[in-house]
């Protein structure tokens, strides 16, 4: 049997402590979500108080699909697929968002989403 020496007896544990918190130190450093770059797909008539609205990809979507979407709720009502939209209420002039995957509360945070804006003509 091998005898560690006392000094190693000891510096082992804090070692293993000290690597321990740098690696929650770093973890907690990281941003949670990275943040997200809007991109405007474009125009689509709109059927709201305004003449156009502005299609605006938050993540996960193309400009076509986002704009298929859109027009599909501004002018039916109705959702496209799995797509959940909702409208927006006080926060002109966004109009409505749309968000499709796992998730709960803004429809704007879900992996897949996007926004529509109004834009006066």
């Amino acid at each position: 049997m091998t005898r560690r020496s006392p000094r190693i007896a000891t510096i082992v544990p804090i070692l293993v402590c000290v690597a321990g918190i740098a690696a929650m130190v770093t973890a907690g450093a990281a941003p949670a979500s990275a943040p997200v770059a809007k991109k405007s797909c474009g125009t689509i008539t709109s059927t709201s108080s305004f003449d156009r609205a502005e299609v605006i990809k938050i993540r996960g979507v193309g400009c076509r699909k986002a704009r298929k979407v859109a027009r599909r709720f501004d002018h039916q009502g109705e959702e496209e697929g799995h797509w959940q939209c909702g409208l927006a209420h006080n926060d002109a002039p966004r109009l409505f968002s749309c968000g499709r995957g796992p998730g709960s509360g803004d429809l704007r945070d879900r992996p897949h989403a996007l926004e529509a804006r109004g834009v006066t003509s």
